[in-house]
């Protein structure tokens, strides 16, 4: 019996293993896609062969692995449920527009596939070799992704590396190199990386972490992303107003905003660097007809324009019909691939592009483009799919949001998305799929430490399932509370 037992916990571990290598392999392909396709020159239709990596890989861990946790498997059938609605909402939009099958299908790709990655990730029950082992990926990837970046754009600035239509602020793009917006994605993922490592991995030295913002921030700075800045003020004023009924909580959170404004500010009228973000400051702008809003909503005005029954406000104007990512540019873009395939496209899409280009405000800034995700996915699938898709943000804010500093992740993400189409860059979307993939497995692991009380000493060096990360030959860097 005991033989069994002990046969039985190694094939347990195998599985967790395969799966976590699965997680890695899934992610590698979505996050190093397009640098590989850069320097290696392989065709750019492989930077979206995650379209099919990502749902055979999920369909294999979600196969394989079975799920003994009774919250666990709670959490699989409210997503699974969620995102079987949203394809149904999806189809409906496309047979009421006469959309093609293939535009549904890259559409709910493009939507969904961050959280087909997070379901997969938080179904396996992780053991702390394979939390480590994908914990240390991410920390890799971080540290990949930033440095290239930093060497990027002084290389593409002195001509040494060529990045046609870029100079080195727009073309530091790190892992994201070479792609119209790679410096604001480039800069994102390390925000929220070094957002995570400072809060929640307080098991490495704090001047470890404190290097991972800084590095962070200094990123945003030369990558001129100051989009982020704002995005990530709104989200702490959003934080603060979710935190409202904690008063302890609300007072933390509003002195911490108080001094960064005040540092902020400092450094705006001081230091060289931030004077950029003073570049439209310029209150005639945000008049009640101001261009501000004028560029803004132009690709909604569009859309009202050509609703032609009640039905398009409840379902769209059919998937990749208006200004998503895929309408704006995939569609665009890969059209000789598509077209065979069914696909269909709207002029409203095209016409907004031309627009940015032409109009001084926006192609000057994004903050002010009206090719944004939340106007697309409202264009593209009406109210309906609108509130699905809500409903999934909901889930992982209710799942997944452990604390303040992955509630102002997923809280940026939706402020983001009324910028630019960031919401649908698989690159970035899924790294932050990987990272609240991760925290939720700590939490579970911590959570079973102190539930079950079990501590494996009978193999000095060994790993152990349920031993906390301080016990696994890592004394300084992984004591668990």
């Amino acid at each position: 019996m005991i033989a069994n037992h002990q046969q039985r916990k190694e094939h347990e571990e195998i599985a967790w293993t395969n799966s976590s290598n699965l997680i890695i392999f899934a992610f590698s392909t979505v996050f190093y896609a397009r640098i590989f396709c850069s320097i290696t020159g392989a065709p750019s239709v492989l930077i979206h062969a995650h379209f099919i990596a990502i749902p055979l890989i999920v369909y294999i861990i979600l196969t394989t692995v079975p799920i003994k946790d009774n919250q666990q498997l709670k959490l699989v059938i409210s997503f699974l449920i969620g995102l079987f609605i949203f394809l149904i909402g999806i189809l409906i939009s496309a047979f009421i527009n006469k959309a093609g099958l293939i535009n549904a299908i890259i559409n709910f790709m493009m939507l969904g596939e961050p959280i087909i990655f997070l379901v997969a990730i938080a179904s396996i029950p992780m053991s702390w070799r394979s939390f480590i082992k994908v914990r240390t990926w991410l920390i890799w990837s971080f540290a990949i992704n930033f440095l290239l970046a930093a060497v990027q754009k002084p290389l593409i600035d002195s001509g040494y590396l060529y990045a046609q239509g870029f100079n080195g602020t727009d073309g530091c793009g790190g892992v994201f190199f070479v792609s119209g917006a790679g410096n604001y994605v480039s800069a994102s993922v390390s925000m929220v990386f070094a957002t995570y490592f400072l809060t929640r991995e307080k098991n490495f030295p704090l001047w470890i972490r404190l290097t991972a913002m800084f590095a962070a921030l200094w990123q945003l700075l030369f990558s001129d992303s100051k989009q982020l800045v704002f995005a990530y003020f709104i989200a702490w004023l959003l934080l603060i107003i979710c935190n409202s009924q904690n008063i302890k909580n609300t007072l933390k959170l509003l002195i911490g905003m108080i001094c960064v404004v005040l540092i902020f500010l400092w450094c705006v009228q001081n230091v060289e660097e931030f004077v950029a973000f003073t570049a439209w400051v310029r209150p005639e702008l945000y008049e009640a007809d101001g261009e501000a809003w004028y560029a803004k909503f132009y690709s909604v005005r569009f859309i009202l324009d050509r609703y032609q029954s009640p039905l398009n406000w409840l379902f769209g104007l059919g998937p990749g019909h208006t200004v998503s990512r895929l309408g704006a540019w995939f569609l665009q873009d890969y059209w000789s691939l598509l077209a065979p395939l069914g696909a269909t496209i709207n002029n409203i899409g095209l016409e907004s592009r031309e627009f940015v280009n032409s109009f001084w405000l926006t192609y000057s800034s994004s903050l002010f483009s009206p090719l944004f995700s939340w106007a697309g996915i409202w264009g593209d699938l009406g109210f309906v799919g609108l509130g699905i898709y809500l409903y999934l943000g909901y889930l992982v804010w209710r799942y997944f949001a452990l604390d303040n500093s992955l509630k102002i992740t997923v809280l940026c993400i939706v402020v983001l998305g009324f910028i630019f189409t960031q919401m649908e860059e698989p690159g970035y979307m899924l790294f932050v799929s990987l990272l609240l993939g991760l925290a939720y497995q700590k939490q579970r692991l911590e959570k079973n430490i102190r539930i079950r009380g079990l501590y494996d000493f009978s193999a000095p060096g060994e790993w152990s399932n349920n031993a906390p990360i301080g016990k696994l030959k890592m004394p300084r860097f992984g004591h668990s509370k």
